[in-house]
């Protein structure tokens, strides 16, 4: 994957220059972006089950061409259905980021603060509900990585705590 950027400069009197424009090859092949949303009352979060029999994923999907993360998670939760209620509005400055080497794919997880959601079903899910803290039901060391990441952004809102021991 590759990205075009302009190099900026700025001098010490706030005077910006404009560089040329350059390309950098990535070290992953797919951007994701996730949508992390956390309900207040009790700290459950979104999870959608897209096989029988599977683990649980959080909503989002892959980046189109042209398009930011934020542009994607918006699109990404109307299609799958899901509509949040009493969002806080903080979640733009809410990031985790998260490298999954096996898919060269570097996720980005965005974290909504709701008091609710509608969700409703969606052909590419076969089940989207809410999942409390402590459950199990994600894909391996996703539970983990989620309550890490709410214990740094929003730590009022966990209920279940993890420690990872090296």
């Amino acid at each position: 994957m590759k990205a075009n950027y302009t190099e900026t400069f700025i001098t010490d009197d706030g005077t910006v220059f404009q560089g040329p424009q350059k390309t950098v090859e990535l070290p992953f092949s797919r951007v994701s972006v996730r949508a992390v949303i956390v309900r207040r009352k009790d700290g459950a979060i979104i999870g959608t089950l897209h096989h029988q029999n599977g683990r649980y994923a959080l909503p989002g999907g892959g980046t189109d061409d042209g398009e930011n993360t934020e542009e994607t998670i918006v699109r990404e939760l109307h299609e799958e259905n899901i509509t949040l209620m009493g969002s806080d509005g903080d979640w733009r400055r809410r990031i985790i980021t998260d490298y999954f080497h096996g898919y060269r794919e570097l996720a980005v997880w965005y974290v909504f603060v709701v008091e609710d959601a509608v969700i409703e079903s969606c052909e590419e899910n076969v089940e989207t509900r809410w999942v409390q803290q402590i459950e199990d039901v994600w894909y391996p060391f996703m539970r983990e990585r989620l309550l890490l990441a709410l214990q740094v952004l929003i730590p009022e809102l966990v209920r279940q705590r993890v420690s990872i021991s090296t």
